[in-house]
């Protein structure tokens, strides 16, 4: 591990996160611009891990706002931005909420709540259900639900999920260790507490190189040099290279060159909640390297 490129990556990504959250204090209600706004400022200093997601109301993850789909939110409950930037492939991840509707306030304050607590309880030699325990036991506090098909992952060099799941419900064996870079995420909701995948994609990732027309071959060649394993967003390929880009990711889908992400959902009518950061794990707790929690005053 490089801690000084990670560290560099976590304050990167605070400075951009904490522009995104003034933006739209100011009222901006731009999914795009707000996404635009925290890539090109991740850009001044470092790189995006993956584009910038914006989740409004019930749309969880996975969504990364298009020219064509803005991701409007100026009717919306709440909205999540959820960003990540790279030193030298050394990532930090991290998410908040801004509350749109006074109504939802517990969905996202209870999803606060439980980030502090568990990157509070965080140990070496703990199972992972135990941090799923701390993140379940604040959302029954605020009468609402984890999302049980979510949670934190563990993080390593030019690899956003290593292998390691954080659950957000009390649920799994495997064991915490020192020396980890985790990112933990609670996800809460009034729904129903579990999300399906979305009739949509605006975010792939490279899986294999094969490709068959000569625009597919160029649109991966940029791939593989701009983004190489890491996920990069469907409008970064549309405005290098026009509409066209799109019928060429689509083909290099179809071949299986591209892992597909789903846009993440909750049932219709629900309000989901997220706020993450991304830690190192200590021999007695864990460094936080983006501190998401003064962005917000309860």
């Amino acid at each position: 591990m490089d801690p000084d490129a990670l560290r560099r990556s976590g304050k990167v990504l605070e400075r951009a996160l904490r522009n995104a959250f003034r933006k739209i204090d100011s009222g901006e209600r731009s999914g795009l611009a707000v996404a635009d706004s925290v890539e090109q400022a991740i850009l001044e200093e470092a790189r995006n891990a993956f584009p910038c997601n914006v989740g409004v109301d019930h749309v969880a993850a996975h969504f990364s706002p298009t020219d064509t789909e803005t991701a409007d939110f100026s009717s919306g409950k709440l909205v999540k931005i959820d960003a990540g930037a790279h030193v030298d492939g050394w990532i930090s991840d991290a998410a908040f909420t801004y509350v749109l509707d006074d109504f939802y306030v517990s969905v996202a304050r209870a999803a606060y709540e439980a980030l502090s607590e568990a990157v509070h309880a965080i140990r070496p030699g703990m199972q992972v259900s135990e941090i799923g325990k701390v993140i379940s036991d604040v959302a029954k506090k605020y009468g609402v639900r984890p999302i049980s098909n979510l949670g934190g992952h563990e993080i390593k060099r030019y690899n956003l999920h290593a292998g390691l799941f954080i659950p957000n419900v009390p649920e799994g064996r495997a064991v915490i260790e020192e020396g980890m870079q985790i990112a933990i995420e609670p996800f809460m909701t009034d729904g129903r507490g579990y999300v399906n995948n979305g009739p949509s994609v605006t975010i792939f990732s490279l899986q294999r190189a094969r490709a068959r027309t000569p625009l597919a071959k160029k649109v991966l060649s940029h791939i593989e040099k701009e983004y190489g394993p890491l996920p990069f967003a469907q409008k970064w390929i549309e405005r290098e290279f026009g509409l066209q880009g799109r019928m060429a990711l689509f083909e290099l889908a179809k071949l299986g060159s591209l892992h597909q992400y789903p846009i993440l959902m909750e049932q219709k009518g629900a309000a989901v909640g997220q706020f993450e950061t991304t830690v190192v794990v200590e021999p007695d707790g864990a460094e936080i390297l983006i501190d998401v929690f003064d962005l917000v005053s309860w």
